[in-house]
């Protein structure tokens, strides 16, 4: 019982129809036609598709491969021989390696009738380094199919042309040359061409038909009303009649009206309805006249003047009239002081034929007769002239006639020209004008002059006879303005449109004046958002074309201005709204390039990328291909759907671009050339990075612009961490600080204690001499132990003592003599002064 509107198609599934539960209502309820049933899945088909898929299923389950181990059964006889019976189905080793085959099925409706079969094999040659082997077998078909053929039946893709309406059950075989093996099935459903019901169209013969009195009766047929499919009630209506008139209005295609005895108008109305429910009413109008009789009213035409040799004339009578007919005419010649002998012929008809006139002047009369034998007369004369050819006279109208805006036409009327003979030629043409006026039918007696504008103008009418002479006239039509009103602008109302629209169109052009709009201007008001870009220079025509929008608010005003000056504005609003699935979409770019990629590559991609993300009820849409502008490569920008069964087939969900983005990248990582081409990059079509809120996520490069006194974490510029504003830049100068007191602080301390652990370093301490008298003759060198100095010892630093000479002494000599042990020491009178050298030579005293 699912509810559904008779005005749509689209409100029931396929093979079904929207019923009316209440009549003159829309709304009803999805059912089967007649001949459909519902099947186990709640789908609505014919009693041969349910046989057909009965039998299909039955086909299937005999098509499971049964594959029972036949076991050897050996015996033995008593003489050591064995018997065996073999297998009588082949067994596939127990070391084959069981292939993935994936294949979809796929729909096709009529007038299509060719398919394409692809086997998508996991993993695929470049990988398992394999040589697969394809075969194609059908497995079932439509009855009475005979003309479908197959092509490429040993391939990974096979096409199929000639189709029938039907199912087509195929079974795949994939065979290694390394003894890898995999199967599948796929079918191909064949539907029927889609049948679009079209409103009926409702018509009335006659449309509009007078009825007098005393006749009562009339026929209005709505027979002619056509549906493509079938029309199935015909419902009248009186809309509008006499007060006390209520006829019996039957269902039925021509309607039978009586007792219009009523003088007045009678307005029916007819609504046709097909069998889908589908409505159209037109109306019909039936005047009812009261019965009076006028008498006729007699009109023998205008009179006729003939220039001899020309003696034939036809006189005209059918402007006669009379309210119920004339019924009889009958012409006589009037005798006149000079009258003539004429031939006179159809005298009981409207026209009167004349011939072989003579010079002078005739009169007839002409008597017209109704029905109720009431009559008229008329009378007209011939007058016939001798031989002239005189010039014809052109009358261009009457002169100073004047015409107010709106109105921008005026007629041209030149009947009243006149010529002895005959005028055979008549030629309008504008003398002067505030601007070019377009003159239709400018070479006949009555033209029209359209396309005109305040001010004077002057036509001129030029005639010309048999005798190629000619006349002129002119007219003067004045058009003129009692007031002008300003023009009206209508911006066309504001708009609410959802991304990824690619044109935001703008439609101005019910903006109207009573002179006419000649000039548009839209113009971008200071709410409005600043991108955007308006094409083909459509700012200055009625309707407005933007391009490259965002998610905003736009709002523009357009200005219309008339030929006079004035001018009138609207405003109109346009809300963009950002695109529900924009944090769904996935971007996948591709070595291939946008000139080489075919759309079978796609659809071979699309299927790959479905298998690779891993879920048997997710959908792959891809939403739009692009070009790397840089590289030229392609990019495929997609989302998935997921359907968790029949009962939620009308609630997809969509799977999360990040999640999408995981899956894919894991696959990638292990084999970029898995979709048969290399995969530059995939990432979602908008960054979603939060910069742990610290910060913004740059589109391009998919980092983090982070705040001021924010920095991402150290491990990011390791590559191990995502893009994040996680640290703050005051916390790490602070612990870098902390770090570098602690730091320093430890070696401080490891120095302190090196310095009390350390023993001090020792010196030999330096040896004291003292100068000996001065002689050739060496001395002996002793140390401060009175041992004798070596030549070595004696070439290390010397430390020799000087002091002041004391009584004319050496420094080191007294009175007293040397010192014991050989110790030079100083006398017992003063204290001594040390002076220190350091030679690298032995020294002689």
């Amino acid at each position: 019982m699912r509810p559904c509107d008779v005005t749509h198609d689209e409100s029931c599934l396929r093979n079904e129809m929207c019923v009316r539960v209440v009549p003159n209502l829309r709304h009803g309820i999805c059912t089967c036609p007649e001949g459909f049933e519902r099947n186990d899945k709640d789908v609505c088909l014919s009693k041969e598709q349910l046989a057909e898929q009965q039998q299909q299923q039955q086909q299937q389950q005999q098509l499971v491969p049964q594959m029972l181990s036949a076991q050897k059964l050996t015996m033995s006889n008593g003489n050591g021989d064995t018997e065996s019976d073999p297998p009588q189905i082949p067994l596939r080793s127990s070391t084959t390696k069981e292939l993935t085959v994936s294949v979809a099925s796929k729909d096709v409706r009529l007038p299509t009738n060719e398919a394409t079969l692809s086997a998508y094999v996991i993993p695929d040659e470049k990988t398992s380094g394999d040589k697969y082997n394809y075969l194609w077998t059908l497995v079932s078909k439509p009855k009475g199919d005979s003309n479908s053929t197959i092509a490429d039946q040993t391939k990974s893709i096979a096409k199929l042309s000639g189709l029938a309406e039907g199912l087509y059950q195929f079974k795949v075989t994939v065979n290694g040359q390394n003894g890898s093996y995999g199967e599948a099935f796929m079918n191909i459903t064949v539907l029927p061409e889609q049948k679009i019901n079209k409103p009926p169209h409702a018509v009335i013969t006659p449309a509009n038909q007078p009825v007098r009195l005393p006749n009562h009766e009339a026929i209005l047929d709505g027979s002619a009303s056509s549906d493509d499919a079938k029309i199935v009630r015909w419902q009248w209506v009186l809309a509008q009649g006499p007060l006390g008139y209520q006829p019996e209005l039957p269902e039925v295609s021509t309607l039978q009206l009586k007792d219009l005895t009523i003088a007045g108008n009678y307005t029916f109305n007819l609504t046709v309805v097909d069998e889908q429910g589908m409505s159209n009413s037109t109306t019909a109008i039936i005047q009812v006249l009261k019965e009076i009789d006028y008498p006729p009213e007699a009109n023998a035409g205008k009179n006729e003047i003939l220039y001899l040799p020309n003696n034939n004339v036809t006189l005209n009578g059918s402007l006669s009239k009379d309210d119920n007919g004339i019924v009889a005419w009958e012409w006589t010649k009037v005798s006149t002081n000079q009258s003539k002998a004429v031939d006179m012929q159809n005298t009981r008809t409207p026209f009167l034929q004349l011939s072989n006139l003579e010079e002078g002047v005739y009169a007839f009369e002409l008597k017209v007769t109704d029905a109720k034998n009431q009559s008229s007369t008329s009378m007209v004369h011939v007058f016939v002239k001798p031989p002239t050819n005189r010039p014809p006279v052109a009358k261009a109208g009457t002169n100073g006639t004047t015409i107010y805006l709106p109105q921008t036409w005026a007629v041209l009327n030149g009947s009243e020209s006149s010529d002895d003979i005959k005028i055979i030629s008549y030629c309008w043409h504008q003398i002067s004008g505030p601007n070019t006026a377009l003159i239709d039918n400018a070479n006949a007696s009555v033209a029209n002059a359209t396309a005109m504008t305040i001010g004077d103008y002057v036509f001129e009418l030029g005639v010309s006879d048999e005798a190629n002479n000619n006349a002129s006239d002119r007219v003067r039509i004045t058009v003129v303005q009692e007031k002008n009103t300003a023009p009206v602008a209508n911006a066309g109302g504001d708009q609410t449109v959802t991304l990824p629209t690619n044109v935001l169109v703008l439609n101005g052009s019910q903006s109207r004046d009573d002179l006419g709009i000649v000039r548009y201007s839209w113009t971008r008001e200071p709410s409005s958002l600043a991108l955007g870009t308006i094409i083909d220079g459509s700012d200055s025509k009625p309707v407005l074309m933007l391009t490259n929008i965002v998610t905003g608010r736009y709002v523009f005003k357009l200005t219309v201005y008339d030929g006079q000056g004035l001018s009138a504005s609207d405003t109109v609003s346009i809300i963009v709204r950002p695109d529900p699935l924009l944090m769904s979409l996935v971007e996948v770019t591709i070595t291939t390039e946008a000139t080489v990629l075919t759309a079978t590559e796609l659809d071979s991609i699309e299927q790959k990328l479905t298998l690779l993300i891993g879920d048997n009820m997710a959908k792959l849409h891809v939403r739009e291909l692009k070009v790397e502008p840089r590289t030229g490569q392609v990019v495929i920008v997609f989302y998935v759907e997921k359907k968790y069964g029949l009962e939620d087939k009308d609630k997809p969900q969509l799977m999360p671009a990040l999640e999408v983005e995981r899956i894919l990248k894991d696959k990638f990582w292990r084999d970029y050339t898995i979709l048969g081409t290399s995969v530059v990059g995939i990432r979602t079509t908008v960054c979603q990075i939060d910069c742990s809120g610290h910060g913004v996520c740059n589109a391009e490069t998919r980092e983090c612009i982070c705040q001021s006194f924010w920095m991402p974490d150290i491990f990011y510029f390791w590559g191990i961490a995502e893009a994040n504003c996680d640290w703050s830049i005051l916390y790490v100068i602070v612990g870098v600080l902390i770090v570098f007191f602690v730091l320093s602080g430890i070696c401080w301390g490891i120095t302190c204690l090196c310095r009390r652990s350390a023993k001090p370093r020792t010196r030999p301490k330096p040896q004291k001499y003292s100068l000996l008298q001065t002689h050739d003759e060496e001395l002996p060198s002793f140390n401060r132990a009175g041992t004798t100095i070596s030549d070595s010892e004696t070439d290390s630093d010397v430390l020799f003592e000087s002091r002041s000479r004391q009584n004319g002494l050496l420094p080191g000599r007294s009175g007293n003599g040397g010192l014991p042990n050989g110790d030079l020491r100083n006398g017992a009178g003063g204290h001594p002064k040390y002076g220190v050298t350091r030679l690298g030579r032995r020294i002689k005293a």
